[in-house]
């Protein structure tokens, strides 16, 4: 089996970032949020993932990793807040009440684990972090899926929203969503990279050929040297991190019930060790985990079971996060 470890050698680039550390036992305080919703549906579908892992202990799990756990707070879209037009402004008034949340967390200087039903929510953290840190911060993003999620109307075969997320937070598309979600400023390309990626749309490839956006295939982060190139070309563009995974970065036979399956996924290990590389650089603020569809029977049953060890494996590796004090605002 491939093996990833952290590389000693990227500490200097977050040696001057004021963290928050476990140190001697003493918990990391997390906040736990969770956005139970498909879209704009709650409790569709893998919207109905968040509630799947707090009923399968997913509090205790945390504290018994050394975690204080704040929470669970849930964002909600209150029904007087929808509109009967595009599902887009919806999903964006739902995200900016995941971005209060992920605010109030970073406010008190806390790192966050946003528990979602699908990649959509991602654009609310990122308003969060934007109203925590400032609309110029050096926020970066980490996106760990097997698709590339960087899709706009005119590139998408299907219109998905959930193939858009990334393309969005870039400003290339979706100003209705970005404004509902409130959402301050676009991310610059070169704040973000893509990893872990088995499937890319021939003109969303195109898209992204044409930005900054670094992108590895799903072979590249499991050996070699491009994962720890690409981390350090990503840290040296930001001063905090947004990860995010998509579940269906494992292995369709780990998440039987994915509505996005794609061959070739990364084992729970493989994964495990990704994510620990991000974590481990002491600069994650906001860890987001979606796509979890526990329907199906026992299908359903596999992926809940298999979140929660990706969750057992990767997560002691966030021992260190930015606190409050990493206010990066340079607009």
């Amino acid at each position: 089996m491939d093996q990833l470890a952290f590389s000693p050698d990227l500490a200097g680039s977050v040696a001057h970032c004021a963290v928050v550390t476990r140190e001697r036992g003493i918990p990391v305080r997390v906040h736990l949020v969770t956005v139970p919703y498909r879209y704009d549906e709650r409790n569709d579908g893998s919207g109905r993932g968040p509630t799947a892992l707090l009923d399968a202990g997913l509090v205790g799990r945390l504290e018994a990793l050394g975690f204080e756990v704040v929470g669970p707070f849930e964002a909600v879209l209150p029904d007087e807040e929808r509109v009967e037009g595009p599902i887009a402004v919806n999903v964006g008034r739902l995200g900016a009440h995941t971005a209060t949340l992920v605010a109030s967390a970073r406010r008190e200087g806390a790192p966050a684990l946003v528990i979602s039903g699908d990649d959509t929510a991602t654009v609310g953290v990122i308003s969060g972090l934007q109203q925590a840190h400032g609309a110029g911060a050096a926020i970066g993003l980490a996106w760990l899926d097997a698709h590339g999620d960087f899709n706009t109307p005119e590139t998408s075969y299907s219109g998905i929203l959930a193939g858009m997320p990334v393309a969005i937070l870039a400003g290339l598309a979706g100003p209705l969503w970005r404004g509902a979600a409130g959402l301050a400023a676009p991310m610059p390309t070169n704040r973000i990279l893509i990893a872990g990626v088995r499937e890319l749309d021939e003109r969303e490839a195109t898209l992204l050929r044409s930005t900054d956006v670094q992108v590895l295939r799903s072979p590249e982060v499991t050996s070699g040297s491009s994962l720890a190139q690409a981390i350090r070309r990503l840290l040296q563009a930001c001063n905090l991190i947004c990860l995010h995974v998509d579940l269906d970065l494992l292995d369709p036979s780990l998440v039987p019930s994915s509505s996005t399956p794609t061959p070739d996924g990364l084992t729970i290990e493989q994964a495990a060790r990704l994510i620990g590389e991000f974590l481990a650089t002491g600069k994650v603020a906001v860890l987001s985990i979606a796509g979890l569809n526990p329907g199906g029977g026992l299908l359903g049953q596999t992926s809940v079971g298999s979140a929660q060890s990706l969750i057992d494996a990767a997560l002691p590796s966030w021992t260190t996060a930015p606190s409050d004090g990493d206010t990066f605002d340079q607009s």
